[in-house]
């Protein structure tokens, strides 16, 4: 045997150990970098929560009564809420298919009183696939805890008392508004998700009305003085209707109770007047 055949017998030998060294740690490796993966999914899906469904089901994901379910409770993972709803399917395809299309009614057996907005841009709303896909594994992996018999208490949001501004158009006086922050309340409050990233929308904007005027400027001229008190209401009077009592004037075409019916007794006279002050812009 030369020395070149004992060299490059050495050299597949040592290959050899190496490969079987590497494929007998691939399956870690493999199971680490998915949980790497999963966990970096989750937490950009924590974000999109924070900034898309906090203002309907909670900061922590318990619900708002009256306006949308609870996702981190245990009906949702305990099957009570796909037999609810009549879903035969797993549990990530009701989330993912949820998120995605949304749901055109309210969930069966509830009194909720607005769809569950369109997200995914497959279906004409604002999320990317993998933006959908981080979103349902945020919720989902609330339900670990309670695959392990534990059930996590969700702490209270704490809140600054403020005076409701209640459902009075006229009274109180609203302070000067801030049309910046009124635009940032829209995003907070989740305005956007029906108003402007659904196939009702959008309808805030000029190219959502077929005669090319945004909200700012229809408000003025939505109801006449003969359907209101005889005299004339302005734009400011309309948005501040349309906010806190939506259904007193419901506009031809879209269903009454869709809107949010509670904003009379949870915003301040401040907030509603960023609001106005923002809408009042889209011309």
């Amino acid at each position: 045997m030369t020395w070149r055949t004992a060299v490059g017998m050495l050299a597949v030998v040592l290959t050899s150990i190496v490969t079987a060294f590497w494929l007998i740690n691939e399956p870690a490796r493999m199971a680490e970098a998915a949980e790497g993966f999963e966990g970096r999914s989750i937490e950009a899906g924590a974000d999109i929560f924070e900034n898309n469904c906090t203002r309907c089901h909670g900061p922590q994901g318990q619900g708002l009564p009256g306006l949308a379910p609870g996702l981190n409770i245990p009906e949702m993972f305990d099957g009570a809420r796909l037999a609810e709803v009549g879903w035969a399917g797993s549990l990530h395809d009701f989330a993912y298919a949820t998120i995605s299309g949304g749901r055109p009614m309210p969930s069966a057996g509830t009194t909720y009183p607005q769809r569950m907005p369109t997200w995914s841009q497959e279906f004409g709303g604002p999320l990317r696939i993998d933006q959908v896909r981080d979103l349902t594994n945020f919720v989902l992996n609330w339900g670990l805890a309670y695959e392990q018999g534990v059930n996590p208490t969700v702490p209270e949001v704490a809140t600054i008392p403020v005076e409701s501004v209640g459902t009075d158009i006229n009274t109180p006086e609203l302070p000067s508004g801030d049309a910046a922050a009124g635009e940032e309340l829209t995003t907070t409050l989740g305005c956007v998700a029906c108003h402007i990233h659904t196939d009702v929308g959008p309808a805030w904007l000029a190219e959502g009305d077929p005669n090319g005027e945004g909200i700012g400027s229809r408000a003025a001229t939505r109801i006449s003085a003969s359907e209101y008190t005889g005299t004339a209401i302005t734009a400011e009077q309309y948005l501040r209707e349309s906010i806190v009592l939506p259904d007193a004037f419901v506009v031809d075409s879209y269903p009454p109770s869709t809107m949010v019916m509670t904003y009379g007794e949870t915003l301040s006279k401040q907030y509603l007047a960023n609001l106005i002050a923002y809408l009042v812009t889209l011309k």
